[in-house]
């Protein structure tokens, strides 16, 4: 209990994130279904992923966050879409957060690329429970201590749009998340509202001297208006097979990562996050695991616009 009230103090006077609003990521050019409605469908088959992370191992109660996405491309004489599934849980202390999120994306080719406009109607559950709560050297219930909520959940319709432009090596998106600003009603006493959540991510895969090799610099950004986190990242790829790669998120951390892909369609990898601020005296880290297989459809390339081995889904 000590260790998660130290969490919760680290997290409220010194980093700056978002009150854990909205969960951080490190291998955000992986997942991009989770906060961009616009790119459903820009990978050339139906794509299933799953990504884990753990932050700042070490503490009781820290951030867990799980993510589920399925998504496919849907050809059509007319118009094209794609479509989507987004589940995700995030957990922080005794607060769960739950989200199922449903993105359609028209897609149109604009120049030599593909542009997805799509927009995600989503649920958003959050939870509080006192059942876990134990006072130290006290056995009553947490329960019957007026001054403890009593478990607590609520659900809210939550809304996102975004935009996902995709070339033969160039990628750029811009989305935003809570665009109606969903009101949280805990009870009869408690409520607050999920500010709106803004990203841009891009990036370019450079081929370099030694044809097997490639390199990949990108960028990440998010912001609620008042906060605003940026992450640089380059990833070497050898062989369209083996990549490792390393992010800097300005005045936060420092991000080794590593992956593969097989030549089944499935491909994986994981990230370490080093912290750079003063959470990093109270933490040893954060890790994140991902894993997608991409089941092909036959749709000939023009319609997805690029096949590489980071497809941003």
């Amino acid at each position: 209990m000590k260790r998660l009230l130290t969490l919760i103090t680290v997290v409220m006077f010194i980093t700056p994130m978002y009150a854990q609003q909205d969960p951080q990521f490190s291998l955000n050019m992986f997942n991009n279904a989770a906060i961009n409605p616009g790119s459903a469908g820009s990978e050339d088959g139906v794509s299933a992923s799953a990504l884990i992370r753990e932050q700042w191992l070490g503490f009781e109660g820290r951030p867990q966050t799980k993510v589920f996405n399925v998504n496919s491309s849907i050809p059509n004489e007319v118009l094209d879409f794609g479509a989507g599934l987004t589940i995700m849980t995030d957990n922080l202390g005794f607060n769960r957060n739950t989200l199922l999120d449903l993105q359609i994306a028209p897609r149109i080719s604009v120049g030599d690329g593909i542009l997805g406009i799509g927009v995600g109607i989503g649920f958003n559950n959050q939870t509080i429970s006192n059942s876990d709560w134990m006072i130290a050297n006290q056995s009553s219930n947490p329960a019957n201590d007026p001054l403890i909520a009593n478990d607590e959940s609520a659900m809210a319709l939550d809304l996102s749009a975004g935009a996902f432009y995709t070339m033969d090596k160039f990628w750029v998106g811009i989305s935003a998340r809570h665009l109606n600003s969903p009101l949280i009603e805990m009870g009869q006493t408690s409520q607050y509202t999920l500010k709106p959540s803004y990203y841009v991510s891009s990036g370019y895969e450079i081929a370099l001297p030694n044809p097997l090799l490639e390199l990949t610099p990108s960028v990440f950004v998010k912001s609620d208006g008042a906060v605003t986190q940026v992450d640089f990242s380059a990833i070497l790829e050898y062989d369209k097979r083996l990549w490792g790669g390393v992010t800097y998120r300005l005045e936060d951390a420092y991000v080794a990562m590593i992956g593969m892909k097989l030549m089944s369609g499935f491909s994986f990898g994981m990230a370490w996050d080093f912290p750079a601020s003063e959470i990093g005296s109270y933490a040893s880290g954060s890790v994140e695991f991902f894993g997608r297989y991409v089941f092909p459809l036959g749709i000939k390339q023009g319609n997805t616009g690029r096949k590489t081995l980071l497809n941003r889904n």
